[in-house]
């Protein structure tokens, strides 16, 4: 609040007159109220006029300071703080009695400008108004600076605006499922380059020359003909069962087959093990495989078929080195009409092949008491207490 000074005027001389005194420079605009107090040497002076070159104020009671030249604190008061600009002034006694001063700026182009002038041209325009001789903003220009209401948008943008969310979602889906595809088949799991070869586990009996296959016997027991091969030299080769073994034939073994030197006919089993499959793959595959990885084997019909390591031999390829590794599969599961054919190998390493066989776990837990609790409820003594639970309701 402003504290107001008032000298007391004698009867012959009247009071300083309510019109704003001339600031006495003709090319600025003239001076303007507006509530201000100046502090000098720690004296209030009440505001009268003031412009952008001189300032008009009354209540000094101290000696004359007619053409003194000092700083001047110019004070604006707002609700809840204050504006101080210190300007250098020269001070002109106006009137005795009252004790008002005109305040002329030796610098009115100095800091305090910009400052000044906007508050002068905001009071101007009504963007600030006296209350209670504080400045304060009116209430319609506070209402002019809330922010309208956003418009409401059209069905045609709120849709237009929904399909670019979806795009870009879809658009996200797709990156991290090919990310997860990259680090899936790219540091987990490693596919062989070459193609693997359903054998039968045994002795292979071989055609030793190129020629004709005249007979076959699938059924020959110890020392029996198993084939015959009508040589093309015109000789006719007898092969025999070395041991009580049970023979299987290869896709070759086939009356009227031609076949040339070298190639399988029949394999006489020398255990119950059932065809396995045979494969070169580089060195460094074949050392995940002896460190505990798993491999799988995709069958022509698509089926994903799980492979045991059951030898392992070292090979020097031509590209570099690489192993001949043989795998078994479950019992029945590669029958004699598999042989020959060719199936392709992942090797997945063990610690994320772990991870995968707890996840199945889990998914088969729940598989498993879901249809444990659908053949519950289809059990005749839970079925009717069921039906009759929920008649009673």
């Amino acid at each position: 609040m402003l504290m107001e000074h008032h000298a007391e005027t004698g009867p012959e001389e009247p009071r300083m007159a309510a019109e704003l005194p001339d600031n006495g420079h003709d090319s600025d605009h003239p001076s303007i109220w507006m509530p201000f107090s100046v502090f000098i040497d720690g004296r209030e002076l009440e505001g009268v006029g003031i412009s952008l070159v001189a300032a008009y104020a009354g209540g000094w009671t101290g000696e004359d300071i007619s053409g003194h030249r000092m700083i001047a604190r110019f004070s604006f008061q707002f609700e809840g703080y204050s504006v101080v600009l210190p300007i250098e002034v020269s001070a002109e006694l106006e009137s005795r009695n009252s004790g008002a001063y005109k305040l002329v700026f030796l610098n009115p182009t100095g800091p305090h400008l910009p400052h000044l002038r906007y508050m002068m041209n905001a009071y101007l325009a009504g963007d600030l108004v006296q209350i209670n001789e504080l400045l304060r903003v009116p209430p319609e220009a506070r209402q002019k600076s809330v922010a309208p209401p956003p418009p409401r948008k059209s069905f045609r943008e709120r849709m237009r605006r929904l399909a670019g969310a979806g795009l870009v979602t879809a658009l996200t889906l797709g990156l991290i499922a090919l990310t997860l595809y990259t680090i899936h088949y790219h540091i987990f799991v490693h596919r062989v380059p070459g193609l693997a070869t359903v054998t039968p586990a045994g002795l292979p009996l071989t055609a030793p020359e190129a020629g004709q296959i005249a007979y076959v016997d699938q059924n020959a027991g110890e020392g029996d003909v198993v084939f015959s091969l009508q040589s093309a030299r015109g000789g006719m080769l007898n092969f025999s069962n070395p041991c009580d073994c049970k023979i299987v034939l290869t896709e070759n073994g086939a009356v009227g087959a031609t076949v040339l030197p070298g190639t399988p006919i029949a394999y006489v089993r020398t255990d119950d093990s059932g065809p396995t499959i045979k494969v070169v793959m580089p060195d460094d595959l074949a050392k995940l495989l002896l460190f505990g990885a798993q491999a799988h084997a995709s069958l022509p019909n698509g089926d994903d078929l799980p492979l045991t390591v059951r030898d392992v031999k070292a090979e020097d390829g031509v590209s570099g080195t690489t192993a001949l590794v043989t795998f078994s599969a479950a019992d029945d599961v590669l029958t004699a009409s598999d042989i020959g054919k060719t199936v392709a190998l992942t090797v997945t390493s063990k610690p994320y092949a772990n991870l995968l066989e707890r996840i199945r776990n889990r998914l088969s837990r729940f598989t498993a008491t879901k249809e444990l609790s659908e053949r519950a409820r289809e059990w005749p003594l839970i079925g009717n207490a069921r039906a009759a639970t929920e008649k009673g309701r």
